[in-house]
C-alpha cells in the first residue's frame, strides 16, 4: 500500500506560475484542478515556498558555509508525500520529516540530510560545529528520518550520545584523520 498526495488548487487561490504547472487529467466530478509542479531553477523553488509547499534546494554553497567545502549537483528536498507530484531538473531527495523543511534547514537538519549521500561530510560538519550543534534536535531529526545506521557508521554518537547504535562503525582513527585532513573553507570578511 502506498500513500499519495496531490497538489490541488482551491477556488480563488493563486496558482503556481504557468511555467511551473503541468496539468493532470481532471477526474470526473472534481471541482479543483490537479497539477504537477515542474521545478527548473532556484526561482521555482522560491515560488513553491511562497505557495506553502515546503521545499529546499540543498546546494554545495550551503554545505561549504557550514564548514565543509564540497561540490555536488544540487538536491531538491521535498516532503516524501509530495515527491511524486514534482518533477525537476534537480535530483529529488524525499524527506520524511516535513517540519524540517518548513523554515529552511538548520545545522542538525543539514547533518541529517547529508547522511543520505555523503555521511563523511555530515561527520566533519558536526565536528566543526560541535559548539553550536543542538544535540536534542540532531537526535530528533536522525530518528525521524530513520538514519540511525548511517549515523552509527560515521560515529555521530560522539556528538549526540543519546543516538542509538545500529550496525557497524568506521574506525575512529580513520574518521579523525578525515576530519584533520579535510580542507577548511576560506572565511570571507
Amino acid at each position: 500500500m502506498r500513500l499519495e498526495s496531490r497538489l490541488l488548487r482551491e477556488v480563488g487561490e493563486h496558482p503556481l506560475p504557468a511555467r511551473m504547472r503541468v496539468a493532470q487529467r481532471r477526474r470526473r466530478g472534481r471541482p479543483r484542478a490537479e497539477y504537477r509542479a515542474h521545478v527548473r531553477s532556484v526561482r521555482d523553488v522560491a515560488a513553491l515556498r511562497r505557495h506553502r509547499i515546503p521545499a529546499y534546494l540543498l546546494t554545495p554553497e550551503a554545505v561549504s558555509e557550514a564548514g565543509y567545502p564540497v561540490s555536488f549537483r544540487p538536491w531538491l528536498l521535498l516532503p516524501e508525500r509530495l515527491a511524486s507530484q514534482v518533477t525537476s531538473e534537480f535530483r529529488i531527495l524525499p524527506v520524511r520529516d516535513e517540519e524540517a523543511l518548513a523554515t529552511g534547514p538548520g545545522l542538525p537538519e543539514l547533518v541529517t540530510f547529508l547522511l543520505r549521500f555523503d555521511p563523511l561530510a555530515a561527520r566533519v560538519i558536526a565536528s566543526r560545529n560541535r559548539a553550536v550543534l543542538n544535540k536534542d534536535e540532531l537526535y530528533r531529526r536522525v530518528r525521524n528520518e530513520h538514519m540511525e545506521r548511517q549515523a552509527t557508521k560515521v560515529r555521530l554518537q560522539d556528538f549526540c550520545r543519546s543516538l542509538p547504535r545500529v550496525g557497524e562503525s568506521l574506525p575512529a582513527e580513520e574518521l579523525r584523520w578525515i576530519e584533520r585532513n579535510s580542507e577548511m573553507p576560506a572565511r570571507v570578511g
